[in-house]
């Protein structure tokens, strides 16, 4: 059995074809391959790598030992850092306010850290702590010294203390008042009037409001000469009131 030539010839044209379209597909796979490995070798590169952790505002916290949990240290891939993740473990820690995390490609890691600084010794149904601005406990020993000024609410609990305004305005009442006048002074509540004790003298504050103008007045008022055992009234900060002993 013979085969026509013509299509001898067609068959062999079509395996040519073939192959030529095999060997484009391998060369282009071969080309991808190449060109992948080389973008992956570029990222885990030196040159792509951290050569240098600029952190800013780390003191009290432990920021440090979070950036190197997380790798954020000289010699990680800058791929390999997520600096979403790194932020949010950073803000678990007390101490930290607010967090930034940013590459600086191609080889640096820029960290800023706002840390909260204690105002007063709080004391809550948890017990004694230093507590920020926002109300949040700072680790420390459970008992008070005379480094601060004391906000004494022992029937308050931990999880109102942060969002209280009671104890936000004690807060913000103890850091308004100048620094000569916080020895001794101690914040309470008594018939959901907040009280203070200043410089010996007693304060009725009233509710827990316009706290930081309450205590700029408080400061102005004790510069005046007032009997001992005067009771100042500061529930309207700008119209102060002073009550005299009897003689």
């Amino acid at each position: 059995m013979s085969i026509d030539p013509r299509l001898g010839e067609r068959r062999k044209v079509v395996a040519e074809q073939n192959a030529q379209r095999n060997v484009s597909r391998l060369l282009r796979f071969l080309l991808v391959v190449v060109g992948v490995g080389g973008l992956v070798w570029i990222a885990f590169s030196p040159w792509l790598s951290v050569s240098r952790v600029q952190a800013t505002g780390i003191i009290a916290s432990n920021g440090h030992s979070t950036l190197v949990d997380h790798r954020v240290v000289a010699g990680t891939p800058m791929i390999r850092i997520n600096a979403a993740g790194v932020e949010r473990s950073l803000l678990e820690d007390p101490w930290i306010s607010a967090a930034s995390v940013e590459l600086d490609w191609p080889d640096q890691v820029l960290v800023e850290v706002v840390e909260r600084t204690p105002v007063a010794w709080a004391n809550t149904s948890s017990g004694w702590a230093r507590r920020a601005i926002d109300g949040v406990a700072l680790p420390s020993d459970p008992i008070p010294d005379e480094t601060m000024a004391r906000i004494d609410f022992p029937t308050m609990s931990e999880s109102e203390a942060t969002t209280s305004a009671e104890m936000l305005g004690a807060l913000a009442f103890v850091d308004s008042l100048p620094e000569g006048l916080l020895q001794g002074t101690v914040v309470t509540i008594h018939d959901s009037d907040v009280w203070a004790t200043v410089s010996g003298f007693q304060v009725r504050l009233g509710r827990a409001v316009e706290m930081r103008e309450k205590a700029l007045s408080l400061a102005a008022l004790l510069n005046e000469d007032m009997p001992d055992s005067s009771v100042l009234i500061l529930i309207a900060p700008t119209n102060p009131a002073i009550m005299t002993p009897d003689p």
